[in-house]
């Protein structure tokens, strides 16, 4: 896991493929209208708002095809974090749609505007969770393929 301010994410462009073109097409938007801006190679930028959940009521979750990139533009959540291999997998793996959920312990952290992290399908994670009371957010979710 990488937790960084979004002004310094590009440093990681050589090691993370796609994250030049995904970062190009955020910081040419003008509007952060909900929903889907395609990439090159499948991957996608998925912009999103909401209320952060309780972490109580959210399981850990998982790829093994992309790598999030989650980049907190307005309010803040908290991300839940943990090794893969500590936790389990509830139900199946859906690789239709490359997530898997898991439960068990994990460790937390508040981002903040202008903060982002990225996870890598050994990571085990829980976005937009509080762990006091509800934050509204908007963020950019980058998929990028591994």
């Amino acid at each position: 896991m990488i937790v960084c301010p979004y002004k310094d994410l590009g440093r990681y462009a050589p090691v993370i493929p796609g994250l030049e073109e995904a970062m190009k097409a955020i910081d040419a938007m003008t509007e952060w209208t909900p929903g889907t801006v395609p990439l090159s190679d499948g991957n996608r930028i998925l912009v999103q708002e909401g209320v952060t959940k309780a972490k109580e009521e959210k399981l850990c979750e998982a790829h093994r095809k992309y790598l999030d990139v989650q980049y907190i533009v307005e309010g803040e959540e908290t991300v839940g974090w943990a090794p893969l291999e500590t936790l389990t997998l509830e139900g199946e793996f859906n690789t239709e749609k490359d997530i898997g959920r898991y439960a068990g312990p994990v460790d937390c952290m508040r981002i903040g505007a202008g903060y982002c992290y990225v996870v890598f399908p050994e990571d085990a994670h829980m976005p937009g969770i509080h762990l006091d009371q509800p934050h509204a957010f908007k963020k950019m979710v980058m998929k990028l393929k591994v």
